[in-house]
Order: C-alpha cells, then structure tokens, then sequence
C-alpha cells in the first residue's frame, strides 16, 4: 500500500505516441508519476531498472504483444500489478490475461479521471489481487433460505410453502426475500429436486392448450384447473432435475440455466445439496464485473 501523499509510479506500455502523450500528460496532472515504453521489450527494461507501482500495458502492439509480455513480466515479478488495456478485446485476449494474474482488463478509448480513480481503487484493494473470477461457492445461497416439501405431499402443500416464502418479511433471517421455490425431499432426507413457481404456472394451462395450434380462452377456465391440478401430489412437479456442482466452472452453471430456462439451479456436493445459484446472484456479478456498480 502506498501513502496518500506519495505518488503512485505508474509506467504506461503503447506503442501509439498520442495515446501515450496524452494518457501521460492526463495522469501526470492527476498526481501519478508517469513512465513511458513504446513496446513490451522497452517495458521490460524499464521494470529491470525502476519496479512501478502498476503497469497500464496495452495489447496490441509490434513484436512482443501485450499477453507475451506480461508473460515475461510474470516471470521475474509475479505480483506486479498489470492492467491489459486494448482496443482490440476480445475473449481470448481477456483470457489469456486473468490466466497471467492480471487486476483488471479495461478497453479504449478510456475517460482519463475515470482512469486514475479505477488505478486508486484497485492499489487500495491490495496490489497483488489478481481479476479473479468468483466461484458457485462464493455466490449460491443457503439451502436454508428455502421451504421444504416432501414429494408425496398434496401440491397445495407446496403452494402454501411457496407463498408464504414470497410474502414473508425481508429480515436479518430471511435477507433474500420473495423467495418462489421450494426444494423437494423424499421421506428418507434424500434431497430430490426443486419446484419453482414457473413450474406450477404450467400446470395451470389445460393439456388442450398446450397440445392444439389452436388455442381459445374464455373466463373460467383458469378456476376449473386450478381445482382439477389442486388434486395431484408434488411428485407431478418434479420430473427431469437439472443439477450444478459446486466445483464446476461457474460458466457451466449460467450455461444450464439458460439452456433449460431456469431462474435458480441446485448445487451439490458428493450428490448432497450444498446451495442455491440463483439468476440474480449472477446478474450482480455481471454488473460488479463490468464495472456497472
């Protein structure tokens, strides 16, 4: 960590000289004390010399592109802070940083005072905090948060659990809030699966909506199902599950739900439930990520 009243020594990699004059000059009158490279083996030399505080490496660039040298940055300085900043993203590029322990990946053209509060922000969070993707662990809920349901009890069962989940109050015990699922136990504790409230919204539709091109409605209709589905046990509910696990790469999780459209997936352990993802978890981390909170 370094003083507020020192300047925080940045050196700048690019092999464009407005872009580095100007960026330079902008953060030169934003306090940082500013070093320049041209190209990646300029920059090595210059690290050999005077260590920076974080480099602000750009990617593409003639002979050493900006990954191959992080590459060899990393050989000597492990934990010096590198930004990858390029006009030229794209999925490999990121990639291929955070695999070399990059703090962050931004793309031009960047807002100058932007810029330096992003530098600050990221050298106050430690300077060897790599970008570092978060895990199924560090996002899923508890299990707890949950109702729960046997599946051989009447669906009105879990309609009552799923209601009063979604109308219970938002407190220190129940954080999440307006919670429409409810997990589904044989009676030997054997977690089973989930219900979710888009699953008994399908019930409600009359199997002759569902099978003919050619639909109708009329008033009633949704009453007179309703009594007819209020019959059946949870069991009609739960039929083909779709399952996480916890050490599987979180993409592989965003994946499934999208593919089955789900709003949450369960996450097992050794085929024991460990945790909830749930969509909105990851739309957070989508937005915290992107640098949108």
């Amino acid at each position: 960590m370094k003083n507020d009243d020192k300047k925080i020594r940045l050196l700048l990699v690019d092999d464009e000289a407005d872009f580095r004059q100007a960026t330079s000059q902008g953060l030169s009158r934003r306090g940082f004390d500013m070093m320049e490279a041209a190209s990646g083996e300029e920059s090595l030399e210059i690290i050999k010399k005077v260590k920076p505080d974080i480099v602000l490496l750009d990617q593409k660039m003639p002979g050493l592109s900006g990954i191959e040298t992080l590459q060899k940055i990393r050989e000597k300085n492990p934990s010096l802070p590198v930004i990858i900043l390029t006009g030229h993203g794209d999925f490999q590029t990121a990639l291929a940083g955070i695999k070399f322990d990059i703090i962050d990946f931004m793309q031009k053209p960047v807002d100058i005072d932007q810029l330096a509060d992003h530098i600050r922000s990221l050298l106050k969070q430690g300077t060897e905090i790599p970008l570092k993707e978060s895990t199924i662990a560090d996002l899923m809920a508890p299990p707890s948060l949950y109702p729960k349901v046997y599946i051989d009890e009447p669906l009105t069962k879990v309609l009552k659990a799923i209601y009063d989940a979604y109308t219970g109050p938002v407190n220190e015990d129940n954080k999440y809030g307006q919670v429409r699922t409810a997990l589904v136990y044989d009676r030997d504790e054997k977690f089973i699966g989930m219900v979710r409230f888009s699953d008994i919204l399908k019930l409600i539709i009359p199997p002759f909506l569902s099978d003919s091109p050619y639909s109708s409605y009329f008033t009633g209709m949704f009453l007179a199902q309703v009594k007819v589905f209020g019959k059946q046990n949870i069991s009609s509910l739960v039929k083909k599950q779709v399952f996480v696990d916890v050490n599987a790469p979180i993409m592989e999780a965003i994946h499934l739900l999208v593919e089955h459209k789900l709003i949450n997936i369960p996450v097992l352990k050794d085929g024991e439930l460990v945790g909830i993802l749930r969509g909105r978890d990851i739309i957070v981390e989508t937005a915290r990520l992107a640098g949108a909170l």
